[in-house]
């Protein structure tokens, strides 16, 4: 038996007030998942496959009974799904985001729109119909480009691209780049998988040319279109901000006890590389140009994986002992990583130090609420919702509640060695106040 599990994850929760729902399947439907968006305008523009729906947004908002003109933050802000929903409802939201692809994807879906960008989009679109493949384009640097697509589709795509950099209109040809960059994985030879990309198993099957990289192109460009009366409504609708910068420094940007609300979903604590799972639209939207771009990157965010940073974090543990029993316990055990204690240490140093700014960025009565999801090493629980929630509590957050979203699926190996423990390898919803 495993101590940690024994001996601290009943105590931990005990503290709070846990709500499980009434359902045993181990992946149910939840708002906590981007696929129910899927239809949504603006949201559909791309699939996001880390996010959450505006759904949930808009209940979290309405339950604290946000007004028009309230700040709201995400510290991690991903694809904007947050600022979205804030825009919608007439609030005014500031989103953080180092990840350059994620940021512009944010934008795009953010950015207020005119009348008179529709007639320029459509005017635009006709030209880009015109558009032939050109020899003669600037191939990203990446070293596996030439196995992630078919040659005509790559010159075909990247002739788009130089294209679409050249229009005036910066609202036309945002919107224009977001397209072609939500067609590229589906005209790759590659598919997201898990902490990468995985080679599709039916590329014999569907030939990815130049002509089914057009019509991936011109349906996107359609979706697009069809949104463009909705974005126009709800521009003018609050003040968004999307930052490239890390919320380590939020209090750059905001005033001490000006917010009234933080939503947010934090990398996990899952080993997943971010840079690497987007490598492909990092790559091809010339958002990195050189590896060196990437290191850069990997060291401004959440250390929640293994690539690319010194794991060098002395975490002082005081204020959570069961974090430093994790770390210990994870220390004892045959990893298939040696560096993945060190990095339970240093994910937690930096969550709880993000937790910290948005505490000190809340004003009375403010409240934060986080989405996040639990990991297992080597059969040892990394219960981050109770951690997180832990850590909250020694701050001077009230918390509310830790909704259990769903129940979330680990390797075969780690299955049989949770077994008992299963109720605890989930995805949940933690509610802070700020009293």
């Amino acid at each position: 038996m495993t101590n940690f599990n024994d001996n601290y994850l009943l105590s931990l929760e005990t503290e709070f007030n846990v709500s499980y729902p009434k359902i045993n399947s181990a992946t149910y439907k939840s708002l906590v998942n981007y696929a129910s968006d899927l239809d949504l305008s603006i949201q559909r523009w791309y699939r996001y496959k880390e996010g959450y729906s505006i759904k949930l947004v808009d209940q979290i908002l309405n339950k604290y009974n946000v007004k028009q003109g309230d700040l709201i933050v995400d510290p991690f802000c991903g694809s904007g799904s947050t600022l979205l929903q804030a825009k919608i409802n007439k609030c005014d939201s500031i989103g953080f985001e180092i990840n350059p692809f994620s940021a512009f994807l944010a934008k795009v879906k953010t950015q207020d729109y005119k009348q008179q960008d529709i007639a320029m989009f459509v005017k635009e679109v006709s030209a880009l119909k015109k558009v032939k493949s050109k020899q003669k384009v600037n191939i990203p640097k990446i070293s596996t480009i030439g196995q992630l697509f078919n040659r005509d589709a790559l010159f075909y795509l990247l002739s788009l691209k130089e294209k679409i950099d050249q229009i005036k209109n910066k609202r036309v040809s945002d919107l224009l780049k977001l397209a072609w960059l939500g067609i590229l994985e589906e005209s790759s030879n590659y598919r997201k998988a898990g902490n990468g990309l995985k080679i599709r198993k039916t590329i014999k099957k569907t030939i990815r040319d130049k002509e089914y990289v057009e019509d991936l192109f011109f349906k996107a460009i359609s979706n697009i279109q069809n949104d463009l009366n909705f974005a126009v409504a709800t521009s003018n609708n609050g003040n968004i901000s999307v930052i490239e910068d890390t919320c380590f420094n939020l209090n750059k940007y905001t005033k001490k006890n000006s917010i009234k609300g933080v939503i947010f979903s934090p990398p996990y604590a899952n080993c997943f590389d971010y840079t690497e799972i987007y490598k492909v639209e990092l790559w091809m939207g010339s958002f990195v140009k050189e590896y060196p771009d990437l290191k850069v990157l990997r060291k401004k965010g959440i250390r929640s994986h293994l690539n690319g940073y010194k794991i060098d974090s002395n975490i002082a543990v005081g204020s959570v002992p069961e974090l430093g029993a994790l770390v210990v316990e994870l220390s004892s055990k045959k990893l298939w990583d040696k560096r993945i204690p060190k990095m339970i240490e240093a994910y937690f140093n930096d969550m709880f130090r993000s937790m910290t700014e948005i505490y000190n960025g809340l004003k009375k009565g403010g409240f934060c609420v986080i989405i996040v999801s639990n990991s297992a090493y080597g059969g040892v629980i990394v219960p981050t919702d109770l951690l997180l929630a832990k850590f909250a509590k020694h701050l001077g957050f009230n918390v509310s509640s830790i909704e259990i979203a769903r129940n979330i699926i680990t390797s075969s190996q780690q299955y049989k060695e949770t077994e008992k423990y299963r109720r605890y390898l989930r995805e949940s919803i933690i509610y802070l106040e700020k009293n």
